[in-house]
């Protein structure tokens, strides 16, 4: 379950911690300690897709970079 505290605020993804940008690594961290690798994976893929389309500045390595990779590692 996430924290109030660590939520995404779109368009920007930000983090609602005051991070820059949101998942931030302390969301990062309750995300993998609450929810299965399978379901974070389809999760963070729609996070990803969802962040393409606010956030057309940003690469799609970037977006991998930041939704993706870190619920593999």
């Amino acid at each position: 379950m996430m924290s109030e505290d660590h939520m995404a605020v779109r368009p920007a993804w930000s983090c609602t911690c005051g991070a820059a940008e949101w998942p931030c690594e302390r969301a990062r961290t309750l995300l993998l300690l609450t929810t299965d690798r399978i379901s974070l994976a389809m999760f963070a893929a729609g996070w990803m897709t969802g962040a393409a389309r606010d956030l057309p500045d940003v690469t799609p390595i970037q977006l991998f970079e930041r939704f993706m990779k870190w619920t593999r590692e």
